[in-house]
């Protein structure tokens, strides 16, 4: 969770500090795959066995996890090709 999003006037709050996540996905050279706001709909949905793709799918929250979903499968099929090209031979 990257912040809490105050559900009545929308401000954010870096409880958990900023920016850290992204520094260290540089430092070990690697994709940073996006952030998750820390919301009480993230919650009540979940509770309720209802993921907030599905219970509020055109809502902030779900467009972040769907393009972090995105990245992540390019990510992904990226490395599977990486890997059946085999190793490299140079000579």
């Amino acid at each position: 969770m990257s912040c809490f999003k105050c559900p009545h006037c929308g401000e954010k709050s870096y409880i958990f500090g900023d920016g850290g996540v992204q520094r260290t996905a540089k430092e070990l050279d690697m994709e940073f795959l996006g952030e998750i706001p820390l919301e009480l709909d993230i919650r009540s949905s979940s509770d309720e066995g209802n993921p907030i793709v599905l219970a509020a799918p055109n809502s902030g929250v779900a467009k972040a996890y769907t393009d972090m979903a995105e990245r992540l499968t390019k990510r992904l099929k990226e490395l599977a090709e990486e890997r059946r090209l085999g190793p490299q031979i140079m000579l």
